[in-house]
């Protein structure tokens, strides 16, 4: 089998182009504004001094890519994998300066979000398995959908998240915050629970307090 060699990409600025199926080891100090990315492969490529704004990345392998010192904002990720990348080593202001970005049917499994200011995120039916939200602020977030069995949400701030339909969530409200935050029936059972409180069954079948 030919071994496919992989470009490095060093000090481009483009605007509103298509790239399919490129296959980059690295991209240094560039821009993409408004930019296409269909079936690329940017899995375990180093990212540096650059940024991504505005762009869409379909079916694409992002897989532990490393955004080191980079901006990606405002991008829409769609069937995409991107797994184990730790988005804590890229550029994130403590006032977002662009829109938040957008995951639909991606893989973010064992990927880390500490500490950063990701705001509206959307995660729509997305794995989000064993991915660290420790202490971020998500106030808005969307995680409609998403599995998030393992993922760690301590001191994050979900303030007005909605967290419908999100298989394995588990939430520590001593130490999360939840005002506003939107839940279905199972999640709010597991805060409760979480709590030390049990629900009562009500209705004729019930038991009876001796």
């Amino acid at each position: 089998m030919t071994k496919v060699e992989r470009e490095a990409v060093d000090g481009v600025v483009v605007e509103g182009s298509l790239f399919t199926g490129v296959n980059w080891s690295s991209v240094t100090d560039s821009e993409f504004q408004g930019c296409t990315f269909v079936g690329s492969d940017l899995s375990e490529a180093t990212i540096e001094g650059s940024r991504f704004l505005e762009c869409r990345f379909e079916r694409c392998d992002l897989s532990l890519w490393k955004p080191t010192d980079s901006v990606v904002g405002g991008c829409h990720f769609e069937d995409c994998r991107l797994l184990g990348i730790d988005w804590t080593i890229g550029a994130w202001p403590r006032v977002p300066l662009h829109e938040a970005n957008t995951f639909i049917r991606c893989d973010l499994s064992m990927g880390t979000f500490a500490d950063l200011e990701l705001g509206p995120t959307r995660f729509r039916d997305c794995r989000l398995r064993e991915s660290s939200f420790r202490f971020a602020r998500l106030a808005g977030a969307d995680f409609g959908g998403s599995d998030c069995l393992g993922a760690d949400f301590h001191g994050a701030d979900l303030t007005g998240a909605h967290l419908v339909g999100v298989p394995g969530l588990m939430l520590d409200p001593l130490s999360s915050k939840l005002g506003g935050a939107i839940v279905d029936a199972t999640a709010g059972m597991a805060i409760l629970e979480s709590l030390g409180i049990n629900l009562a069954s009500t209705g004729p079948d019930a038991p009876q307090e001796p």
